[in-house]
């Protein structure tokens, strides 16, 4: 779903779509301020961060205006930012305010180690839906004055904004600087707001972790009360570890997404073999949650799971075809295809950045010319030192 007019790149020269839509769900690809500037011909990002997030939701409203919608129809956005952006980052609520006015949004912002184009300062992704949405909010009666809701609900899907775990002491928030005790506090904050629109835990579909490097020897308690939380029904999960989440104090940033009604259908292969013990580990969760119109996916990386070793050496695309397959064999056992896949985002490695470009033929195998949206930032690490690449997916059925 690209836009017929496009002014600032040539959208040709790309292996993932503009926007993505099936089923009445619109996800729009990362954007950054990129644009090709015929008297330096180079593509470039330029501004401060207010000026970057100005353009980056110009480029949005076009999208989203080529697809039938508008700013009313988003239902959440996720936020990258370059460290060296964060002095500036409040301002960019202005931004927001400008284009959503009160329309509800949820929204996760994170730190990232960096962005695929070192002068770009933020990236901006997006979902949208068709059906009318509304505010979740378990307190409405605190006016935080924040350009983001709790969550929304639309169409039964409930999406979360990112929430890390606190608790106020004497009238202030305080950050357990343990990385369970955060965990805890977070999943405790999440479970109200599915209350409120109507879904519970087991109506979650996808978890996604965002770690701070704080917390990654200590991953393993935030994981046991992620399996707490859940009770035996975890959802497709990914975990990540960013540069820093924008609360300093913050261990992780939790995001999630459920979808009320009908019963959950987890995909799980035999021939899969995890190691509970290993840092990181999604032994407790599925290949994938199918519920309703939404499939999510794993992360998945370069990792042959029928023996656990890493595949790909030091080669990014090999990696980046070794867990490309993974999501394959994955949507294969529930009965799909990568043609169903609607959205991608791909975690790179800070020393696999020298060969990602060639990450772009290991797409067009896997999708054709049928891209899915999708998004690219650079990670802090990933769990396991040998791995340069590791990819989130989600398909509408």
């Amino acid at each position: 779903m690209d836009p017929d007019k496009f002014p600032w790149l040539d959208l040709r020269r790309y292996t993932f779509s503009m926007a993505a839509e099936q089923a009445g769900i619109v996800f729009l690809s990362g954007q950054t301020a990129a644009a090709y500037y015929h008297d330096e011909a180079k593509v470039l990002c330029k501004g401060d961060l207010i000026e970057q997030t100005n353009l980056i939701y110009e480029k949005l409203a076009v999208v989203l205006e080529a697809a039938g919608l508008g700013f009313q129809h988003v239902v959440q956005t996720v936020d990258y930012v370059d460290a060296v952006a964060l002095p500036q980052y409040r301002q960019t609520a202005e931004v927001r305010r400008k284009y959503f006015g009160d329309s509800p949004v949820a929204s996760t912002g994170i730190c990232v180690e960096r962005l695929l184009r070192p002068d770009a300062l933020i990236e901006i992704s997006a979902v949208a839906m068709r059906e009318e949405k509304r505010r979740i909010d378990p307190s409405p009666q605190q006016d935080s004055g924040l350009t983001f809701a709790p969550g929304v609900e639309a169409g039964g899907i409930v999406w979360v904004s990112g929430v890390i775990g606190r608790e106020e002491r004497d009238g202030r928030a305080h950050y357990p600087q343990n990385s369970g005790d955060q965990a805890a506090l977070a999943y405790a904050a999440i479970g109200p707001v599915l209350q409120a629109a109507g879904a519970r835990a087991s109506d979650v579909v996808k978890n996604l972790d965002y770690i701070s490097p704080l917390a990654v020897l200590g991953y393993g308690d935030a994981a046991q009360a992620r399996r707490g939380f859940y009770d035996g029904s975890s959802p497709a999960c990914d975990c990540v570890v960013v540069n820093r989440l924008l609360r300093p104090e913050g261990h992780l940033e939790v995001e999630t997404v459920a979808v009320k009604g009908s019963s959950r259908q987890d995909v799980r292969l035999p021939q899969w073999r995890f190691r509970e013990d290993e840092p990181g580990s999604l032994a407790d969760s599925p290949a994938a949650a199918i519920k309703g119109r939404l499939l999510c996916l794993s992360g998945q990386e370069a990792i042959n799971h029928a023996t656990g070793a890493s595949v790909g050496g030091f080669d990014v695309a090999a990696q980046a075809e070794q867990a490309y397959s993974n999501i394959s064999q994955v949507l294969a056992e529930a009965g799909y295809s990568m043609a169903d896949v609607v959205n991608t985002v791909e975690w790179v490695a800070p020393n696999g950045l020298m060969g990602y470009r060639g990450v772009q033929e290991v797409r067009r195998k896997h999708f054709g010319e049928d891209f899915p949206a999708a998004t690219g930032v650079v990670a802090h690490r990933m769990f396991r030192p040998e791995l340069l690449i590791h990819v989130s997916a989600m398909a509408v059925v």
